[in-house]
């Protein structure tokens, strides 16, 4: 046995020890992807603290990197991380809006509207 190979076992074994070694494998594309589609959307509001920026700036990237394997098939041309850009632009606005229509909607409009009558 060379020196590598008990290097390479001795590294392995300590983050198994440590719990790294199950941890899951990140997708770079989609993550870095994710986190211009989160810069994008908070650059463009102005009137946020700096406290305001971060957490919108993780809750944008959280959420397009989430919906990334999500929203993939419906759209197999794009890469993943046009993918995660996409999502990271388009979903938090989208629920935002479905927060607001059920917050100012009544239960029985909500279930009406979801059994497909008006």
């Amino acid at each position: 046995m060379s020196l590598t190979d008990s290097t390479y076992n001795g590294i392995s074994g300590l983050m198994l020890g440590m719990g790294i070694a199950t941890l899951p494998v990140v997708d770079g594309e989609a993550l870095f992807g994710a986190m211009l589609g989160a810069w994008l959307v908070t650059t463009t509001r102005t009137n946020f603290k700096t406290w305001q920026r971060i957490g919108s700036w993780l809750l944008s990237a959280g959420v397009g990197y989430l919906f990334t394997p999500v929203a993939h098939p419906l759209a197999p041309f794009l890469t993943a991380g046009v993918t995660a850009f996409l999502c990271a632009l388009i979903v938090i606005p989208i629920s935002i809006k479905l927060m607001q229509w059920v917050d100012s909607a009544g239960i029985g409009e909500i279930i009406r509207h979801l059994r497909g009558r008006k």
